[in-house]
């Protein structure tokens, strides 16, 4: 078996067969049990790029699942067992046909394509464009921080030791252009979203460190 055939074998959900089954098409932050909201982003995330690029969507998803996992491993929260249980059902449905529709020969390499893919086309496009168009860049910078943590979580997987120059320039920008809109208020988000935000950016800053981007 190829390198990459091993790597999407080793990403590949199991589960026991006494699990009960239900319908699992729509996951989103109005279905996520409340004590694991930290991974609603991530799942809005998937949704929102399925059609363009389903392997990335699925790496999200299954990120969003370990990370739950990682909240409650005995998924003893309200509403958690048969979340995660949904979860896992989605994701085994959709192992073979994302893993089909990738792009690169590798999931670290697809994220990866599609990041700096997803930093041109909205970051600096936004960026550059008139006033009424910051009204995206909130949501943009959330959805570059969410990719950008699941990226290092598959480099981190895959042992990818080196992240790409153009990856290291475009999440540097990232963080630089946050820092900068966040305090001001220019990025359009209640107190709420910037709290989150906030929390966010520190997340992102020690998964930055750990990459390597970033001088602790």
């Amino acid at each position: 078996m190829s390198e990459s055939g091993q790597q999407a074998l080793a990403r590949r959900p199991s589960r026991s067969a006494a699990m009960t089954t239900f319908s699992t098409e729509v996951f989103d932050t109005e279905v996520v049990p409340s004590s694991l909201a930290s991974i609603a982003p991530i799942l809005r995330v998937a949704a929102e790029i399925e059609n363009e690029r389903p392997r990335v969507a699925y790496l999200c998803r299954f990120y969003a699942f370990e990370k739950a996992h990682r909240l409650d491993p005995s998924s003893s929260g309200r509403g958690v067992r048969q979340f995660k249980t949904g979860l896992l059902q989605r994701l085994e449905r959709d192992n073979a046909s994302s893993l089909a529709s990738r792009v690169k020969k590798t999931d670290a390499r697809e994220i990866e394509s599609f990041y700096q893919q997803y930093y041109e086309q909205y970051i600096r496009a936004l960026d550059q464009g008139e006033q009424a168009d910051r009204a995206q860049l909130g949501k943009a910078y959330q959805t570059a921080g969410v990719l950008f943590e699941v990226l290092c979580a598959v480099n981190k997987t895959e042992k990818v030791e080196e992240v790409a120059p153009e990856i290291i320039a475009a999440a540097r920008d990232v963080q630089e252009k946050t820092e900068i809109y966040a305090p001001y208020n220019i990025l359009p988000l209640d107190s709420a979203g910037l709290h989150s935000l906030s929390c966010s950016l520190k997340r992102l800053r020690l998964l930055w460190v750990l990459c390597g981007i970033l001088v602790a």
